[in-house]
């Protein structure tokens, strides 16, 4: 093994030769030169060639043998990575398609995020220059670090960082890295924000706005149904069953890399039943009708997509037209800032004041679990758990009259 580690120099002779270890100031000079190792490696399955696995560049014989005796277990152990040409940005741009093309591959939203995340924060990183396997755990930190004294928010630093941890865990996987370093990161704790909701009064207000629009039905629907703008606008007459009043979603309709999709469900509990109250079916019924008197007028111009919300030439709405006309009656009816998405919190809130149990309100929205609609909405649950609370107690008799009545009831007589 003594000779697995050597010193070397870059002198050259008269004949502009590299002399290596046989230059004579080595034997004179301990600081000229730099110490190496190698290790054998066996055969190459691949190329049936022995292999041999070197490094030089350490000061001093201690730790080339230090590094070389570590190198030769991961070697024995059948882990050791030779360092890699690979800079991280190149493989990123084999590894984004391959992951989207594979296992339960990338919705187009997200993979259009990837994408994005990629080439605006990753790529013009020194990170993206780094060799993939120099990269190392504090060069993801500093590299987060900076995202977030660049301004960028949160949720946006751990989206990035979701990218980065996808990535490297793969390389592990696939014996490009001998590690993955993209574990225990350290990332920017995300604020959560209470979910603000109009009070009932002004959701009817809204929606007698809304009504005198021929697309209020759209808003009667996400108000009591709880739906996503996209399961809306990418709803189709066929998911519809107003004789049993039952939705079906199926479909999420998005805007991803500047196209226009319909794909599947959030999650796989976004794709769900549905029941429909009176209000939300009658909205319908009216809305059937009213669309059929558009077909009928538009003729052979009109287009017959099949969706429940339409244009009035019958192409399929938009989800940026939904949203803006959402914010024009938004204003039209004088009411408070709430963004389309917040129709969804309206109709929790709704659900919850009318002290519906949260799994009910979970299964509704379409929720993965019942601890995420318990963080998003657990507090609009206070005032419906005492009530719950105080029906619960009033089913059990009591024998005696109560020693005490609180102060808010009728006083007891002396």
């Amino acid at each position: 093994m003594a000779n697995d580690v050597f010193r070397r120099c870059g002198c050259r002779d008269e004949n502009k030769k590299q002399l290596g270890g046989r230059c004579p100031h080595l034997a004179t000079d301990p600081k000229h030169g730099s110490w190496g190792y190698y290790v054998a490696g066996g055969v190459n399955a691949a190329t049936g060639k022995r292999q041999q696995f070197r490094k030089t560049g350490f000061p001093t014989q201690k730790a080339a043998r230090e590094a070389r005796n570590k190198v030769a277990v991961k070697v024995d152990q059948g882990t050791y990575v030779p360092p890699s040409k690979e800079t991280y940005g190149e493989y990123l741009d084999k590894w984004l398609p391959r992951h989207a093309a594979t296992g339960k591959g990338l919705k187009p939203t997200t993979m259009d995020n990837y994408e994005r995340y990629i080439r605006n924060d990753i790529k013009p990183s020194a990170l993206s220059r780094m060799l993939l396997t120099d990269i190392r755990r504090y060069h993801l930190n500093e590299f987060l670090s900076g995202l977030s004294e660049a301004g960028r928010g949160a949720i946006t630093v751990r989206r990035i960082a979701a990218v980065l941890q996808g990535s490297l865990r793969a390389a592990a996987r696939s014996h490009r890295i001998d590690h993955n370093p993209a574990t225990e990161l350290e990332l920017p704790t995300a604020e959560k924000h209470k979910v603000s909701v109009w009070e009932p009064a002004q959701v009817g207000a809204f929606l007698d706005v809304a009504s005198e629009h021929r697309l209020g039905a759209l808003f009667e629907l996400a108000m009591f149904t709880g739906m996503r703008r996209g399961e809306l606008i990418g709803l189709r007459w066929t998911d519809i069953d107003l004789a049993k009043r039952v939705i079906t979603i199926r479909n999420n309709r998005v805007q991803a890399a500047g196209r226009i999709l319909d794909q599947g469900t959030k999650t796989d509990a976004g794709e769900r039943y549905v029941d429909l109250d009176d209000r939300s079916t009658g909205a319908l019924i009216g809305w059937q009708i009213q669309q059929a008197a558009e077909r009928e007028a538009g003729q052979e111009a009109y287009e017959v997509s099949g969706y429940v919300f339409t244009m009035e030439d019958g192409r399929p709405l938009k989800p940026q037209y939904a949203t803006r006309l959402f914010e024009s009656l938004r204003v039209k009816a004088g009411l408070p800032k709430l963004t389309f998405h917040g129709q969804r919190h309206e109709h929790a809130s709704l659900m919850i004041a009318a002290e519906v149990d949260i799994a009910v309100v979970s299964k509704r929205l379409g929720h993965s679990s019942i601890s995420i609609t318990s963080d998003i909405y657990g507090h609009l649950i206070g005032s419906a758990s005492r009530n719950a609370a105080e029906n619960a107690a009033a089913l059990v008799p009591a024998k005696k009259a109560r020693a005490h009545t609180l102060h808010s009831q009728a006083p007891i007589s002396a």
